[in-house]
């Protein structure tokens, strides 16, 4: 943003692509959690500012938990996660959401390919720096500025890996206050 401000990982914070490409492990998703299951995050699970998990759809909500998919899966935690793709209708292209650590079942989580993750070494974000960031990324400076140099409705990481940020203390103030 046009203000002074770091790269994402300059404030020890990086992004990646939802691991998870659901085409590549058909043979492990499950519309219903079972046992030795992981939930399975879509961006139909987001809507309105919260997460709505289980849901009925066509969409599975878990992936069975095995020497196959567990690299695709992140530990349970508080993560930012976006949307990577919005339509032209939407009023805005960035927006985020907090995923709290215990609100998901379980120990792991899969992010599907079409949502984009914030973490710290692949792990969870302190709570108040969780609510600092979304809040910084559903800010309409954000969205106008996301705007300005993107014209395409994809929120890429590499996009949000280059915004600038405040500093961390500066995240978790705001994360407090919007609490």
């Amino acid at each position: 943003i046009g203000f002074p401000g770091k790269p994402l990982r300059e404030i020890g914070i990086d992004i990646c692509t939802g691991p998870v490409v659901d085409f590549r492990l058909r043979s492990h998703l499950l519309q219903h959690p079972a046992g030795d299951s992981a939930p399975l995050l879509y961006s139909t699970h987001f809507a309105k500012g919260q997460i709505e998990w289980p849901k009925v759809q066509r969409k599975p909500n878990a992936i069975a938990v095995n020497a196959e998919t567990r690299n695709w899966l992140m530990p349970n935690g508080c993560y930012v996660v976006l949307k990577r793709f919005t339509s032209k209708e939407e009023r805005r292209r960035v927006v985020a959401y907090v995923l709290n650590e215990g609100e998901l079942p379980g120990t792991l989580i899969g992010f599907e390919n079409h949502l984009n993750v914030m973490h710290q070494d692949k792990h969870g974000l302190e709570p108040d720096l969780a609510k600092g960031m979304a809040a910084y990324l559903n800010s309409k400076a954000v969205d106008d500025y996301f705007r300005t140099f993107s014209g395409h409705t994809q929120v890429n990481a590499t996009d949000l890996r280059r915004l600038k940020y405040p500093p961390v203390e500066q995240l978790r103030k705001m994360g407090k206050e919007d609490a």
